[in-house]
């Protein structure tokens, strides 16, 4: 497997970074995770947009060549078929908090998938409630960045407990989102699902569940959510870029939910869109 660095393809096995790199010293990077179906790329400016918007935040210098034609290139310089993408953009070596430069470098890694479709699970997740650390209500937490240390907890106690996944809460006791998804409720024939002021990922599928969600008709509501509204849903949905949108049968001494019939419409309409839509 090789990798992309810079433009260069490079054996995986290759060292890359010297001990002054500030992904490793300060976690001043961004990441996004883009799936690959049957060698097109669907979902890509999605993705570009929120990792734009994040070298943005942080003052980064963004190279005219950085567009999407650029990515595609480079993205296919070493994944092909079915895949999973990862990009991590990080700062220029120099500096202590205080950069001395704001030029992006970045890295380029993929492994591959077996589908060339989203599949909804059979065996529905359990899940817990994980609130030991919780997520702030900043716009930090709608990026993904290279400091990933309260799902690395959630995770940790996600597998301690022998849990599917779990919910993540935010600083006012809120629902923010999932260990690695964004959250749906399917509640009184709306969708709902936690606002991005709540503490959230920007996800790319959050995105694109709401825009096929106003398009198919149903209704859809962004607001704070507690967590007793989760007793009151008759679906739970679970949505990332790679795994599509997975179903939620338990959640741990609350609710337990029936099969799901919206999470099957709206896979059904993510595989339509891939599959009749002429990607790069």
């Amino acid at each position: 497997m090789n990798i992309n660095f810079n433009g260069k393809v490079l054996p995986s096995n290759q060292p890359i970074f010297k001990s002054d790199n500030r992904a490793f010293l300060y976690g001043d990077a961004l990441f996004e995770t883009i799936r690959m179906f049957d060698g097109k790329l669907p979902f890509l400016d999605f993705h570009l947009q929120r990792l734009f918007e994040g070298l943005q935040f942080f003052h980064y210098k963004i190279p005219k060549k950085y567009t999407s034609k650029f990515f595609q290139k480079e993205i296919k310089k070493i994944a092909q078929g079915n895949a999973r993408v990862r990009i991590t953009i990080f700062r220029s070596e120099g500096g202590l908090y205080t950069p001395k430069n704001n030029r992006p470098q970045f890295l380029i890694t993929t492994s591959p998938l077996t589908s060339a479709q989203f599949k909804l699970n059979k065996k529905g997740l359990t899940v817990g409630i994980f609130e030991n650390n919780k997520l702030q209500c900043s716009p930090i937490s709608n990026l993904k960045t290279g400091n990933s240390l309260p799902y690395i907890q959630a995770a940790l106690y996600k597998k301690e407990q022998n849990l599917d996944d779990c919910i993540l809460v935010n600083e006012k006791n809120k629902i923010a989102e999932a260990n690695s998804s964004n959250i749906f409720l399917w509640q009184k024939k709306k969708l709902i699902t936690p606002s991005l002021s709540e503490g959230c990922i920007n996800g790319t599928m959050r995105k694109i569940i709401i825009k096929i969600a106003k398009e198919e008709k149903i209704e859809i509501r962004e607001k704070p959510l507690n967590l007793s509204e989760l007793k009151k849903a008759k679906e739970i949905l679970l949505t990332n870029s790679i795994q599509g949108i997975r179903w939620v049968k338990k959640i741990e001494s609350i609710s337990t939910f029936t099969p799901p019939l919206l999470a099957h419409r709206l896979v059904n309409k993510l595989n339509f869109l891939i599959n009749n839509q002429p990607y790069p």
